[in-house]
């Protein structure tokens, strides 16, 4: 990608480096990025309507409190970003996505189809995953003070080494689901239950 030239300037990018030189208008509508980077960029609030990322990967991007309005997200990774406050729920489609060591603290997932859907050593502190569809999903290593999964199908998901996580069975679907022993302790309390040595 050309130097100084505004994200925008062209409808489809391919195989570009889009680093942080380069500006991102307030407001971004109908492009199509495929097998891109995306790095360093500002995207802070900024309204990305009916684009379309497939097989992209962001790379220490803040796009907290982006507008995602109609976009489609299609093996996409995000990699220690900030996404803070983001409202996933507004995407026209969303699938084989991962997020890796970002910030997603108040960003709401809820109701959506994320099986199979990856979150690595991220920080999703109050997020919203009630109702989702989680089956065979990975949390590893995240933090999930405050995150709510009322009503979401956790079926094989995967807590390995997730702190903070607090699950209500009776709200829950569980099924071969892997969580850290301090997350059986609290949703033994919520049981009304004790687990002997504890």
């Amino acid at each position: 990608m050309k130097t100084g030239a505004p994200v925008g300037s062209q409808r489809e990018y391919e195989n570009e480096l889009i680093g942080r030189d380069v500006v991102w208008p307030a407001e971004l509508e109908g492009v199509d990025f495929t097998d891109c980077r995306i790095v360093g960029g500002m995207l802070h609030a900024t309204r990305l309507r009916r684009c379309r990322f497939f097989d992209c990967r962001f790379e220490r991007v803040d796009a907290s409190a982006a507008d995602w309005t109609d976009c489609t997200l299609r093996g996409v990774t995000f990699y220690d970003s900030k996404l803070l406050g983001t409202n996933w729920t507004i995407l026209h489609s969303l699938s084989a996505t991962r997020w890796e060591r970002s910030n997603l603290d108040g960003s709401s997932f809820q109701a959506l189809q994320l099986e199979h859907g990856e979150w690595l050593e991220c920080s999703a502190r109050e997020a919203d995953f009630s109702a989702c569809k989680l089956k065979k999903a990975k949390f590893l290593g995240c933090q999930l003070d405050g995150t709510n999964f009322n009503g979401a199908d956790l079926t094989q998901a995967d807590f390995s080494r997730a702190s903070g996580l607090s699950l209500q069975p009776q709200h829950v679907r569980l099924k071969a689901t892997v969580i850290e022993m301090d997350a059986l302790l609290r949703m033994a309390s919520e049981l009304g239950l004790k687990v002997a040595g504890h």
